[in-house]
């Protein structure tokens, strides 16, 4: 496959992901009556736009993420742009106020498209604020749940056009010198339990070889018909993650899956991705992956490259990776953080708990904290992006 080509699709794919996201939230805003005034795909100032109807579609300038704006997320500030249209009609002049409170999305998202005075002319009911408790929150979740309806679907058609293919735990190769050859592990044995947890197949004893980095641990194989434990202190490689020293046969047990059967397979593709998320957002935490380098975050230059690669593997293993990454978008979407959806949610049901808004000035704070670890998160990604494209990690 063309790398430039594999880029463009992987670029392509990526879009696909956000758009369907923010899709997500304006056939909600749409559906419950509120006023949609923007549909981006990026942030910033557009570079191409369009109005149809009351809303301007286009792309801009920075292209991480998307956003919909709909009329008076925050009703303090909604108010505010009133007072300013209706003090520049009398003449007023409000510059000398002190610094206001700002929603930190509208800097993110820039000037707003529509003029002050077709803002504040929207009806009452047409606002964020004014909408019901179940209405605001099924605006924030939709792009969630459009992210993992895709990824269902995607993995759905990879069952069932491709089947699933099957790689048991059989030892094949023990390295020299390694945990498993101190252990007494051998060609041929097969791994029923590591630390206590059972394991069927190769990436399952792969993901409980990564979460005990570090440890001494005990190891079920079966040799010869009979059950047998060994202990195996592990060690860590040049990655820093774990490691054991031993490969899989190459034996692999393909087995076709028909277009009923493909629902209950891609459930269980879509909850054994999440499991693995969270498990690795664990493990960064713990220090068992490593936040930098070569194994590291990666951020959008490195999902594209990562994108082109899976590209070459051919169509099913480019789908893999999109419903992975579909997955990724929703479960980091709900962290309880501001500006994310997650965020959102947890505001309205601290208002609704409370019974009033949270004032601008706190939502502001929450969101500027928010949004500061994400551009430090941004930055570390980038840094594995550059690592990884020009020292050849």
């Amino acid at each position: 496959m063309n790398t430039l080509l594999g880029i463009i699709v992987g670029i392509i794919g990526l879009g696909f992901l956000i758009l369907v996201h923010e899709f997500g939230h304006f056939i909600v805003a749409k559906a419950t009556g509120m006023r949609v005034e923007e549909f981006s795909l990026g942030f910033g100032r557009f570079l191409v736009s369009r109005r149809w109807g009351e809303t301007v579609y286009g792309i801009s300038a920075i292209p991480l993420g998307g956003y919909v704006r709909v009329t008076g997320m925050h009703k303090e500030e909604f108010e505010q742009r009133v007072a300013d249209l209706e003090a520049q009609e009398a003449g007023e002049d409000r510059d000398g106020e002190r610094r206001r409170p700002q929603d930190p999305e509208d800097r993110l998202a820039g000037k707003r498209a529509l003029t002050a005075e077709e803002i504040a002319s929207t009806p009452e009911k047409r606002r964020y604020y004014t909408h019901p408790f179940w209405h605001k929150l099924l605006f924030i979740v939709a792009g969630v749940a459009m992210n993992a309806v895709i990824a269902y679907l995607l993995l759905y058609a990879v069952g069932v056009t491709q089947g699933e293919n099957w790689r048991g735990t059989v030892i094949a190769e023990v390295a020299e010198n390694s945990a498993a050859a101190a252990a007494g592990i051998q060609p041929g044995d097969r791994v029923v339990r590591f630390a206590g947890v059972e394991v069927d197949t190769w990436e399952e004893l792969t993901m409980e070889i990564i979460a005990s980095k570090g440890k001494t641990v005990e190891i079920v194989v079966e040799r010869g018909g009979a059950l047998e434990g060994l202990q195996a202190e592990l060690g860590v490689n040049e990655q820093g993650t774990a490691y054991l020293g031993v490969t899989s046969t190459t034996d692999i047990e393909h087995r076709d899956i028909g277009p009923g059967e493909g629902f209950a397979y891609a459930g269980r593709e879509t909850l054994s991705a999440v499991v693995v998320i969270f498990r690795g957002i664990g493990w960064m935490f713990s220090g068992n992956v490593p936040v930098t380098g070569p194994q590291g975050l990666a951020g959008p230059v490195g999902i594209v490259q990562i994108s082109a690669d899976a590209l070459a593997g051919g169509w099913a293993s480019y789908a893999w990776f999109l419903a992975l990454i579909s997955i990724n978008l929703a479960l980091l979407n709900m962290l309880p953080l501001l500006p994310l959806d997650g965020g959102h949610v947890l505001l309205n049901v601290i208002e609704r708990i409370r019974g009033r808004s949270i004032s601008l000035r706190v939502f502001e704070r929450i969101s500027m904290v928010g949004l500061a670890l994400f551009v430090m998160l941004f930055f570390v990604a980038m840094y594995n992006d550059v690592g990884r494209i020009f020292t050849g990690w």
